[in-house]
């Protein structure tokens, strides 16, 4: 198994990660410290712009969510119909 170890000039070790594809970084390696707001993710880092940035996206909505939502959009719509028939056959 290999062994990525990721440290400082005075030995600090600041990650490691195993595995067996692990790749040495090329170049300089360089750090960020990036304050994430609740309800967001850190996606990567836009290097082309100095000093570099994060790069944030919204947290995805779980698939469960997706389909409350959908639940409560057909019940509306349900409800909407329900309330069209209902005066179609009061008119009639």
């Amino acid at each position: 198994m290999k062994v990525l170890l990721i440290y400082d000039s005075k030995g600090k070790q600041y990650m490691t990660m195993m595995g067996e594809n692990i790749e040495e970084p090329t170049g300089a390696i360089q750090s960020l410290v990036v304050d994430v707001p609740e309800g967001q993710i850190l996606k990567g880092v836009d290097v082309s712009v100095t000093p570099n940035k994060p790069i944030l996206e919204n947290i995805p909505k779980p698939e469960i969510e997706l389909l409350k939502e959908q639940v409560n959009d057909l019940a509306q719509a349900n409800a909407e119909l329900t309330s069209i028939v209902a005066m179609g056959k009061t008119n009639a």
